[in-house]
């Protein structure tokens, strides 16, 4: 079985000088041959799941968007080949023409479809999609050190506390958070 995990972080204003790290995450993810599932957004996921694609795995993209065009248009630079799978947000939600709306739904839908989930730096989309995987109960990588809610995200969590079957790693280390997380994996199947 291959284990599905989710990148979530910084699509804007991230410090490029942590690009080399969030590549060795990526390649880390895709010499395991995981299925990294993302946003279908630009910044940290996008390059940690680039990289990862290169490297062997499998991605899979949930959009906010409602068709490949609308990617396109707002992502004019980005490769769209490495995904493997896009879903995007129906034309029939409610919803659909409210990007803020339509993110939380996309939200909702990538972080129930990964069996863990890594944070990378991030602002409040970030934490929505912490705060999922916690209530779904999934295992939680943060790679620390990358600046935005991940390095809060340990005083946080030992601020408020609830009731949850998620565990979460805490590592500044690529290579030690990708291991802990493949081994919590294993140890749930």
């Amino acid at each position: 079985m291959r284990h599905k995990i989710g990148i979530f972080g910084s699509a804007e204003e991230f410090d490029k000088s942590l690009i080399i790290k969030v590549k060795e995450l990526g390649k880390l993810l895709g010499q395991k041959k995981v299925i990294v599932i993302t946003g279908a957004a630009s910044g940290f996921p996008y390059i940690a799941s680039y990289e990862a694609f290169k490297n062997g795995a499998e991605i899979w993209g949930y959009s906010y968007e409602q068709n490949i065009e609308n990617i396109r248009k707002r992502m004019p630079d980005h490769d769209l080949s490495i995904y493997k799978k896009l879903t995007y947000i129906p034309r029939s939600f409610s919803f659909a023409s409210d990007i803020q709306v339509s993110k939380k739904y996309r939200n909702v839908i990538s972080t129930a479809n990964c069996d863990a989930g890594i944070i990378i730096s991030g602002r409040w989309g970030s934490l929505n999609e912490f705060t999922n995987l916690y209530d779904m109960g999934k295992i939680i990588g943060v790679l620390t050190g990358t600046g935005g809610i991940a390095d809060e995200l340990p005083k946080l969590s030992q601020k408020i506390s609830k009731k949850s079957k998620a565990k979460i790693l805490f590592n500044d280390s690529p290579a030690e958070l990708v291991k802990g997380v493949l081994h919590e994996l294993s140890e749930k199947t």
